[in-house]
């Protein structure tokens, strides 16, 4: 009797046992999925890359890069790393940069911000294409899956004088000295340039003319090449040009009226941007007027 007993318990254990773990299986079954089909579900977060330029430096024109990531799904998304290429329109590598990622939470947005460099070729391109890259992962349970980030944006390379300078002109004077010679004037006529930006300068292709006016007519009296220059950043550099004018040319090359109105003296050439192909064309102009200066150098 006891043993009838017995076995019908241990019976009623193990059956009770065995529908506990089916229930258990079973809901086990529904979770998991649930959680794919959840998985499955998942909507690809939507990314805003906005791009600003900021400065020159050695290495070409610096901008700030920031990547926002809606994550409109109700779990947490996680992004290791984006990558940021910028390519001309004949698909030229100009600059990269990858950007650190990190953790998006459900329903909201995070920012990832970075700076990068591209170099001046960029210049020389109307537009530039930036190229962002990243995958996101979801994991729930033991379920995982990697939504692929990407995006273009399309920016207008702006003008390089405006960053070249920060809003501040390169300061160009021309001192001049004017000495009595036996077969003429000399005129001396200097370039001096102040760098105000981050990067060197060169003065090229540098020509010195001189001019008398008279009235409206304007007549060159000589002209004379210039060496060229490095203008290192936040300095000043300065190079001369000597011109000797005949008298007679100085005197009579107005007609009767033997000293001109003004003398004018004309610096015209191209800033470069040392290592690079960009040019700044320059055009200086000095008015002089003789009848102020009452001493001639006779030295």
């Amino acid at each position: 009797m006891k043993n009838k007993i017995s076995s019908k318990r241990i019976l009623k254990v193990l059956l009770i046992f065995t529908l506990l773990i089916s229930i258990i299986i079973m809901e086990y079954m529904l979770i998991a999925t649930s959680v794919k089909e959840s998985i499955d579900d998942i909507k690809t977060p939507d990314t805003i890359v906005e791009i600003n330029f900021e400065k020159l430096t050695e290495k070409g024109l610096e901008f700030s890069v920031s990547i926002n990531i809606v994550n409109p799904n109700n779990f947490v998304i996680n992004i290791d790393e984006f990558t940021l290429v910028a390519i001309t329109e004949n698909n030229k590598n100009v600059g990269s940069l990858t950007i650190d990622g990190g953790i998006v939470k459900p329903k909201t947005s995070t920012t990832f911000k970075a700076k990068g460099t591209v170099s001046y070729e960029a210049f020389d391109a109307g537009i530039l294409t930036f190229l962002m890259e990243g995958d996101a992962t979801v994991k729930i349970r033991d379920y995982e899956k990697t939504l692929s980030l990407s995006t273009d944006i399309q920016v207008f390379i702006p003008d390089i004088e405006d960053f070249v300078f920060h809003n501040e002109a390169v300061n160009i004077e021309i001192p001049v000295q004017f000495k009595i010679r036996l077969r003429g004037l000399l005129i001396i006529a200097g370039f001096k340039a102040i760098n105000p930006s981050e990067i060197s300068l060169v003065g090229e292709n540098l020509v010195c003319r001189i001019y008398r006016l008279d009235g409206d007519k304007k007549t060159l009296l000589g002209e004379q090449d210039m060496e060229s220059c490095e203008i290192p950043p936040e300095a000043d550099v300065s190079v001369t040009s000597e011109i000797l004018i005949s008298y007679r040319k100085f005197l009579f090359s107005a007609g009767l009226k033997l000293i001109p109105d003004w003398v004018i003296l004309q610096i015209e050439g191209d800033l470069l941007i040392a290592g690079t192909s960009q040019v700044l064309p320059i055009s200086i102009n000095a008015y002089i007027d003789l009848h102020m200066i009452r001493i001639l150098d006779r030295r």
